[in-house]
């Protein structure tokens, strides 16, 4: 027997799928949000919980041994020096890649056809044709990434026409919605001949300060730059000012450095940038078919776990993803 703590807010259908995929002799305990309760309900019993404990609060349950949160991104625990190396710690990558990539999709369809800066001068009562209209059909979009999210973009970016160039950690020879596949060590050679350049890498130490404000120097003026994984592989301020200075056409950003950028950063308010506040890939919102992904790789990891199956999406701590 297993007791297992859900901490998210789900509803009806959603507690009937996890149940199914439970053991009959199973505890299971639904705390609707309010991780609080973790404290004084079964706190010694709880071996598995679904959602996104405090690290304090995962130290202080003595029988935990699995963690599956409703994230892809795992900077939580891997950053933290006091999360415990013993309680695995599972993604719910595979559960993003549509939503995210349709955010991308949205973003760089917005700055090739000058949405923003249109919705601005209607604002103030002007009717004008606007130069810089663009397509991307034959564009050159270098992904950085090449996991469910990159390769759901790359699937997207094809169907418009575009070449999709993908960048990773070790080198592949091929690579699905890919037409070409490159290592990092040709991350420079490639930033130069890229008219897309997207990253959607996780958060480690490897990735931190990556797109620094030399790689952006080597960037095309007709580039845009998108950003899905985190906020501080970019230095903010070098593509603020390239932004500024016309060395790049735009950038279409859900994550920032720091976030949230403050009230006054020239960022929020220039229309060659799409920003928007980490939102591409919202892991217990509104989007019923997002959730429903999340609840199937967990129920897919409920199953295995007790027929001692290995569990998938499993975090690597040390690499931190």
């Amino acid at each position: 027997m297993s007791t297992i703590a859900i901490l998210k807010d789900c509803k009806e259908a959603e507690k009937a799928m996890i149940l199914a995929a439970c053991q009959p002799q199973d505890n299971i305990l639904f705390f609707d949000d309010d991780a609080s309760m973790l404290s004084s309900q079964c706190a010694g019993d709880i071996e598995i919980i679904f959602g996104e404990p405090d690290v304090d609060t995962v130290n202080a349950l003595p029988r935990l041994r699995w963690i599956q949160m409703t994230w892809a991104g795992a900077n939580k625990y891997t950053s933290s020096p006091d999360y415990p190396a013993a309680v695995v710690l599972t993604s719910a990558s595979g559960a993003f890649g549509g939503v995210i990539s349709e955010h991308i999709m949205a973003g760089i369809l917005a700055l090739y056809k000058n949405l923003r800066a249109y919705r601005n001068q209607l604002m103030q009562g002007d009717w004008q044709l606007l130069s810089g209209d663009d397509s991307i059909e034959g564009k050159r979009a270098l992904i950085l990434g090449m996991g469910d999210i990159g390769t759901h973009t790359a699937r997207k970016l094809q169907a418009f026409g575009a070449v999709t160039v993908g960048i990773c950690r070790s080198a592949r020879t091929s690579a699905e919605y890919f037409d070409e596949c490159c290592d990092i060590s040709r991350l420079d050679e490639q930033l130069q001949n890229a008219d897309l350049i997207i990253s959607a890498l996780p958060g480690t130490n490897e990735t931190r300060g990556l797109i620094n404000s030399a790689r952006i120097a080597k960037m095309n003026k007709t580039a845009i730059f998108a950003n899905v994984g985190r906020g501080f592989v970019v230095d903010t301020e070098a593509l603020t000012q390239a932004l500024q200075q016309g060395r790049l056409r735009g950038a279409a950003l859900d994550v920032t450095d720091p976030e949230p950028l403050p009230c006054t950063h020239p960022l929020r308010s220039m229309d060659n940038v799409i920003l928007t506040p980490h939102v591409s890939g919202i892991s217990w919102g509104e989007n019923d078919l997002t959730r429903r992904k999340i609840i199937n790789i967990f129920t897919d990891n409920l199953r295995r776990d007790a027929n001692g199956g290995q569990l998938l999406h499993r975090i690597d701590l040390a690499r931190g993803y």
